[in-house]
């Protein structure tokens, strides 16, 4: 053991050395004492698992390691969990083993990596594989233990029956299951359930709702999902309202803020405590749950096993009101986070981010998010604390010795670290937690203890064995991958140089192995999805050491610059020669080091992979020559180096890459794909026999394709004209869609007017009326498919200032979100300086907003400005990636009385400041097909750019050429990009 802390207690700090020796000769002297002893005089025990706690909400933890009770973020309070750590030993370095409840709790209940025991993820498994061995309440309840779990399992483990089911295994002697038993009979705040309804004498299932509970047994729901009626979502925004409920805008929509519609007692883990209570004062006697199933309590004459799986501070996170209450005012710090951190990050952790935004929160929705779950956990210690109480009084009155194990989280918890509130990475705030052990027997567990040594959550199982008298070095132990914390607290084994995690979940399969210095992580399987949906158990298993580099999508944090993971180093050529050790140590130890993969739709199909057994030694034995000096610029609050110079340049386009109508002409498209991967493409369209008359009968439409490069088909006219009483009620066109959190939001421009079509095929005529009615505005929709809603007044209106730039027409937004969170709009403005009613010049504005709704507030900049040109640039298309912003913008150059178009690059380190970036040139309209021929267009605009994973896909340009009628057959094109860069820092 590292170091020895004192916690509350006048122990003070004492050497490892006198507190292993201590503890050496007191487990040497009880284990003897406790072998001989009968089953019946074993200690009671006492298992505590939390949900998503992060360790910095505990005060103690706080203190143990950073002098103060608060956390990094703020205020936090936890009196109950404080008293238990200056009972015991509160290890601050513990981890799980998989960032993720199901595979970190089967890690727990097997006492064995995700690696060993084949699950990695949230996959049905079950008992009857070969490699299957007796779980921890097993091996209990063989050693003479009543068993009893209160509360969440977690655990993805059934029993295979004639086949996979989803029937209990029995591994207890006696449950109480959080879903099943309390709160589907109404023992909870909230349950998500199948809502039913009678049809021709059956129930069927009509969709998925919310129920929230009120202390007099009823509750009120509301069906979730996109499309819900207007009656559901009168439901659904009066609870919302009333419990000020806060969700999270990007993937699942969670609730990460709120109150509990119940008071502590009725919430789930209220009831939770009640009947672990009524379990232990029914000891040897008959009594009634509160669900009304007649049962037995705990057994008088044998030691009990209790684990007790509490909820909080899972999502959703509602404390009750008095808890709320004592967070009231209190402010707290964000974690630092810089959008541009993304672009250093593999596609997996991109991913993460995408699924789980923080960033993309409010300030207000930020400050509510983190005081909400802090006062969450201050709930749940209250909570802990009458477990601790009820549990210390019976085994009082049963005069037997106890052992209590805390531990706080399944797995970590982000509240804006790597801008994201969840778990799933291979990061710290992922998977670092705390747990406390303590026991009635002080030389056990020494009173005010820290220990700082690395330990996991495969060690449990070892240190309940070895408290109930077994000896885990014995042969039928060997599958076991941990250690007892006994041991660790007496300096009995080597301490850990690293510890290990692997999940299949989210995002794909990555594994990750830490030290005090280095966090490294990698995909470790060809591919995404679970065993036996397209791929065989160990198929490839070398895969992830032997393929190219750049497909294993390696993350390396050097933490000893960049104790924030902020900085990904893996690329950088200083670090290669560390890269490729850690990859080959960790890819060693997970996929040769006894791997484990199993089908678990078969009953028995699995292997092992031994390619390098012995691999999983605790040391790491790091080469010289391999870590690199350490560099004050490789953390982000540190770079020196300027944001690297991009070059845009069109890949080969396939002829099916082009959208087009026979009865419409097309124009300006603009891309977003959904959850379910399918590609939704907005575009401008009007008839094709009236000629160039966008101005007057365009129209938004909706189209959808399995790619981004298409082949795009024609679903329905997402904005319609809707009567010339509106703004934008004769005309929309040019669209630019984005999705923000868990919303879309398509920006265009609208118009109204007489809707007099005043040219025809060939001859191209505006009507000035619609042209100076122009003004933008923003539809929003939870779904790409519908229904928009839209507002009866611009975003973005003209400057009352005649002299203003954009004093006549607002006009072609482009709108990304800023690394702060807010947002940043460049759009068209013509002014009145020139004469009407054309007007002029036509000028580019900036605005920017806190939402994407706005209100936009107009800032005192012009951008792609020339001097001497009134209409020198037009429809910039505008991202912010590798730590500047970028924009493709169509060039417009007179030359005499002839004007040249052209797309060039521009970028901008604060969005306001634009400059023709050192690779301006992208394209003089022309593209390469596929099969060689090149063409260059009449016109190729509009570009608007298409953005996955944090990567420029595609550039999507309206182009078009004339014909010897001078009539235009327009429509859309959908080019590849290949971006590169000078340099990157």
């Amino acid at each position: 053991m590292r170091s020895s802390t004192s916690i509350g207690s006048p122990i003070g700090r004492v050497t490892s050395a006198i507190v292993g020796l201590v503890v050496v000769m007191t487990l040497l002297a009880s284990s003897s004492v406790l072998h001989a002893k009968e089953a019946s005089r074993a200690p009671n025990v006492l298992w505590i698992i939390t949900d998503d706690q992060r360790p910095d909400s505990l005060a103690c933890y706080n203190q143990a390691v950073r002098g103060t009770t608060e956390s990094p973020l703020g205020f936090v309070s936890s009196p109950h969990v404080d008293q238990l750590a200056s009972e015991g030993v509160l290890f601050t370095r513990a981890y799980c083993n998989s960032p993720g409840c199901a595979p970190s709790r089967g890690s727990m209940i097997t006492g064995r990596y995700p690696f060993r025991n084949g699950i990695y993820g949230f996959e049905q498994t079950h008992n009857a594989v070969s490699t299957f061995e007796p779980v921890v309440p097993q091996v209990m309840r063989d050693q003479g233990y009543h068993t009893a779990l209160f509360g969440k399992s977690g655990y993805y483990i059934f029993d295979w029956g004639s086949g996979l089911t989803w029937n209990d295994v029995g591994f207890w002697d006696f449950d109480v299951d959080a879903k099943n038993d309390l709160q589907r009979n109404g023992l909870t705040d909230w349950f998500r359930e199948k809502r039913r309804q009678k049809a021709n004498g059956k129930n069927i299932v009509v969709g998925t709702e919310d129920r929230f509970y009120h202390s007099d047994g009823t509750y009120t729901s509301f069906l979730v999902g996109d499309e819900i009626d207007e009656q559901e979502r009168a439901k659904k925004n009066a609870v919302e309202e009333e419990l000020d409920l806060l969700y999270s805008k990007s993937g699942a929509a969670h609730i990460i803020g709120g109150r509990s519609s119940q008071p502590s007692d009725k919430t789930l883990d209220g009831y939770t405590v009640a009947e672990f209570s009524r379990f232990l004062a029914n000891a040897g006697r008959e009594y009634q749950t509160g669900y009304g199933l007649v049962t037995s309590g705990a057994s008088l004459d044998r030691p009990a096993f209790l684990n007790v799986g509490f909820h909080f501070p899972h999502t959703p996170v509602m404390p009750p009101q008095e808890y709320r209450d004592l967070f009231v005012g209190k402010t707290y710090r964000v974690p630092e986070f810089d959008i541009a951190e993304l672009e250093r990050l593999p596609p997996q952790l991109r991913t993460l981010h995408a699924k789980n935004r923080f960033d993309d929160l409010s300030h207000d929705g930020k400050q509510q998010a983190i005081r909400d779950y802090y006062a969450f956990c201050t709930f749940g210690d209250a909570m802990v604390g009458k477990t601790v109480d009820e549990f210390k009084s019976f085994s009082k009155k049963q005069e037997r010795e106890y052992l209590i194990v805390y531990v706080c989280g399944d797995h970590s918890w982000h509240l804006g670290e790597q801008g994201i509130e969840s778990k799933f990475g291979p990061y710290d705030h992922s998977n670092h937690n705390a747990v406390i052990v303590v026991s009635s027997d002080k030389n056990a567990f020494p009173s005010g203890t820290v220990c700082d040594d690395f330990v996991e959550f495969v060690d449990f199982a070892s240190t309940f064995y070895t408290a109930a008298g077994l000896d885990v070095s014995r042969p039928e132990f060997a599958h076991l991958d941990g250690r007892p914390l006994q041991a660790t607290v007496a300096g009995s084994v080597t301490p850990r140089e690293y510890v290990l995690g692997e999940m299949n979940h989210v995002y794909g399969p990555r594994a990750y192995i830490r030290s005090d210095d280095f966090a490294f992580s990698m995909r470790t399987r060809f591919k995404n999805g679970k065993l036996g949906a397209g791929y065989a158990p160990n198929q490839e298993v070398r895969w992830a050491l032997d393929s190219p580099r750049e497909d294993i999508e390696m993350a390396l944090f050097d933490l000893r610059s960049d104790p924030g993971e902020r900085f990904n180093v893996a690329g950088e050529e200083r670090y290669q020669a560390l890269v490729d050790f850690l990859r080959n140590k960790l890819g060693n130890i997970v996929l040769g080091d006894r791997r484990l993969e199993v089908n678990w739709k078969q009953e028995n199909e699995f292997d092992i992979s031994d390619f390098a057994a012995g691999s999983d030694d605790k040391r790491l034995d790091i080469p010289a020559g391999c870590v690199p000096a350490i560099e004050a610029s490789a953390s982000v609050g540190n770079v020196t180096e300027s944001p690297p110079d991009m070059k845009i340049e069109f890949g080969k386009v396939d002829r099916e890459s082009v959208f087009r109508s026979d009865e419409m002409s097309i124009w300006g498209a603009s891309l977003v794909r959904d959850d379910a991967g399918v590609y939704h493409l907005f575009y401008s369209r009007w008839p094709r026999k009236l000629g160039w008359a966008w101005v007057t009968d365009s129209e938004i439409a909706h189209a959808v394709a399995d790619s981004p490069f298409g082949p795009f088909e024609f679903r329905d006219v997402a904005l319609p004209r809707r009567g010339k009483e509106f703004w934008d009620g004769w005309c929309t066109h040019n669209p630019t869609v984005h999705r923000f959190g868990d919303k879309y939001y398509l920006y265009h421009m609208g118009n109204t007017g007489d809707g007099e079509i005043v040219g025809y095929p060939g001859k191209q005529l505006l009507n000035w009326q619609h042209r100076n009615n122009q003004r933008i505005g923003v539809a929003v929709a939870d779904s790409p498919n519908g229904p928009w809603t839209r507002s009866d007044v611009p975003l973005v209106d003209v400057s009352e200032d005649r002299s203003a730039a954009d004093s006549l027409v607002t006009s072609n937004p482009s709108v990304c979100q800023r690394p702060d969170g807010g947002y940043l709009m460049v759009y068209k403005g013509v002014g009145q300086e020139r004469p009407l009613p054309s007007g002029g010049p036509v000028v580019h504005c900036v605005a920017t907003s806190e939402s994407p709704t706005g209100p936009f507030v107009k800032q005192d900049r012009l951008v792609f400005v020339f001097e001497g040109e009134h209409f020198p640039a037009e429809d910039p298309y505008i991202w912010f990636q590798e730590g500047k912003y970028r924009a493709i913008v169509k060039r417009i150059k007179h030359e005499g009385r002839k004007r040249v178009f052209s797309l060039v690059h521009y970028d901008s380190v604060d969005g306001l400041d634009w400059q023709p970036a050192k690779h301006h040139e992208i394209s003089q309209r022309i593209i390469e097909w596929e099969d060689g021929e090149v063409q260059q267009f009449d016109h190729l605009e509009r570009p608007q750019v298409y953005v996955e994973n944090g990567v420029p896909v595609a550039l999507l340009c309206a182009a078009d050429t004339i014909d010897e009628n001078n009539v235009r057959h327009s429509f859309n094109i959908q080019i590849p990009l290949v971006i590169t860069f000078d340099s990157k820092p």
